[in-house]
């Protein structure tokens, strides 16, 4: 049986992502049990920046650029959309939006983030670091851009404030 001819790209994409999700949470809630939360979650956040690296030139040929400078914000805009695109599933309900040039914002629909209602069942919501936002500013710092984050996070916005929302500016011309 082929089972690539039998499944849609966006299973697929689920199926890939759901299991990438449950290997992190696994490992994250496995090492907490081994080294406690404050030590886990700074390996996580270490781990999640450096897999963040890699991830992002794979991407970049994936969606078949060859530059290594996001020259305008026109090119930072295809890469991240198309990194989304990507590696977003259907379960995490957040939007990502450019409401005017040079300004990226996200929110999590319905206050709900996936990683942290998976570390407040953990009991780690006060000691955890946004695997998430690791994420994305490894793959701005992958890129080379330079960028402000509004809020700073330390931590997780959701815990400390009820809400994850936020803006990523940028100072292309």
């Amino acid at each position: 049986m082929d089972a690539f001819s039998k499944i849609s790209k966006k299973d697929l994409r689920e199926l890939l992502v759901k299991g990438w999700t449950t290997h992190d949470a696994i490992w994250l809630q496995q090492s907490i049990q081994a080294c406690g939360a404050e030590k886990a979650s700074a390996m996580n956040a270490a781990a999640v920046e450096a897999m963040a690296l890699i991830e992002i030139q794979r991407i970049k040929k994936a969606l078949g650029v060859q530059s290594n400078k996001v020259a305008t914000f026109d090119d930072l805009v295809f890469l991240v959309e198309g990194a989304f695109s990507l590696i977003k599933a259907d379960f995490m309900k957040f939007t990502l939006s450019i409401p005017e040039k040079n300004v990226f914002q996200w929110e999590w629909a319905e206050g709900r983030c996936f990683a942290y209602e998976g570390v407040k069942r953990m009991g780690i919501a006060g000691q955890y670091q946004c695997g998430i936002m690791v994420r994305v500013e490894a793959w701005l710092k992958g890129l080379g851009v330079s960028y402000r984050l509004e809020p700073e996070i330390q931590g997780c916005l959701m815990h400390h404030t009820g809400t994850c929302a936020g803006r990523l500016l940028f100072d292309y011309e």
